[in-house]
């Protein structure tokens, strides 16, 4: 019995020894940080690509982008595509990101670094979670306030804190975290170049209509068809804008098409048709002081634009004084007088794969787009012309 005691009783040294020794190693990882110009994340950068989840959580809630097979998504829009591009520079933020140097471990000031957890009361702070496919966690961090880094232009300092952890640290990289799910969205809706737009018609509830075009894809302004006689447009930048702006269409936000019905609405209609034969339609409801659009395109061989055949022209005959020129001012004459080089055409079914990329990306979704690209196509006729205070 009494050796039982004392086997027991050596067992219960040993455990509390291993405790110790552990609680020992974790001061000691905290008490000797990295050094300055070290990743806060030294594996992240060679897992980069094995991140499929980024998850951003604030007071106001929690943002999720995911990754699938085809593409990254906005779980808080409807798993709506997100911008590639601020993706990228999130994750390369994050693993980018240089230690300067260690700060406080005391909880009572993480307040004024922003750096309480995230369910705290009033926190401001920001957690940022990275995610692999089997849901094991990449990288966690905890954003406090930051300010730009001195002599490093687009640099921040920032600090931060790792979950778990009492030490905070002040870190340098150019880390940007979006704090809205709209803000990840990819906003791109229709991207054309103006260039190949023959001509662009916007009929209104109340059937007035503007149509501007052009005569060949060479030409720099558009035309307003049906001008009356005596008027003249205000400015021909505004006239050119309204073609611009429907061919660089982007989002604000985005619904799912069954949530905002257009059937029966009072709506613009704005068709705009290409040189090579795109042919597309962007229908728009001003309703609850927002602007929600809906896109659709269509393959139209009739509107592929052919150039007139060139004519040779008729030999002049030369007058003196003009068989006296120089062969240089001859030769510059010449160039001057020639018709502007005609942009590319798109093939045929390079166009079609067009079509049928946009059609598989808007089909499905209403979108609200910004108030200003709104305005510019609810103009009508009488807001391009000169009046008499003009």
């Amino acid at each position: 019995m009494t050796k039982m005691l004392k086997t027991l009783s050596s067992l219960s040294v040993i455990a509390a020894i291993l405790i110790l020794v552990a609680v020992f190693l974790v001061q000691r990882e905290e008490l000797a940080p990295p050094r300055t110009g070290q990743p806060v994340f030294p594996e992240l950068k060679a897992a980069i690509n094995d991140v499929t989840e980024l998850s951003v959580a604030t007071q106001s809630g929690r943002i999720t982008v995911q990754r699938d097979k085809e593409a990254w998504r906005v779980k808080e829009k409807h798993d709506y595509p997100a911008d590639l591009g601020k993706i990228r520079e999130a994750l390369i933020g994050l693993a980018e990101l240089k230690i300067l140097e260690p700060k406080t471990r005391k909880p009572d000031l993480y307040e004024k670094l922003g750096l309480q957890d995230v369910e705290a009361e009033g926190s401001l702070s920001t957690g940022v979670t990275l995610k692999d496919a089997e849901g094991n966690t990449l990288a966690e961090v905890i954003l406090g306030n930051d300010r730009p880094a001195k002599g490093k232009s687009g640099y921040k300092e920032i600090f931060i804190r790792k979950p778990g952890t009492s030490l905070t640290w002040l870190v340098e990289g150019r880390l940007t975290v979006e704090k809205n799910p709209g803000a990840w969205l990819d906003k791109e809706l229709v991207q054309i170049d103006t260039k190949r737009v023959r001509r662009l018609s916007v009929t209104h509830p109340d059937k007035t209509r503007l149509v501007v075009e052009k005569a060949q894809p060479a030409d720099l302004d558009y035309q307003v068809v049906d001008l009356p006689e005596g008027l003249e447009i205000q400015s021909q930048f505004t006239v050119n804008n309204v073609v611009s702006t429907v061919m660089s269409l982007s989002l604000d936000d985005v619904k799912p098409r069954s949530e905002v019905p257009f059937d029966d609405q009072p709506v613009v209609t704005a068709v705009f048709e290409t040189f090579d034969g795109l042919q597309g339609t962007v229908r728009l409801l001003p309703k609850d002081e927002k602007h929600y659009v809906t896109i659709a395109a269509a393959f139209n061989a009739d509107l592929i634009w052919k150039p007139e055949p060139e004519k040779t022209p008729e030999p002049k005959k030369e007058s003196a004084s003009q068989a006296d020129e120089q062969p240089e001012q001859k030769t510059q004459d010449k160039e001057e007088a020639t018709e502007p080089e005609q942009p590319k055409m798109k093939p045929e079914a390079e166009v079609n794969a067009e079509i049928e990329a946009l059609n598989k990306r808007v089909a499905d979704w209403v979108y609200v787009i910004p108030k200003f690209r709104a305005d510019t196509l609810l103009k009508k006729p009488q807001d391009l012309l000169k009046t008499s205070d003009s």
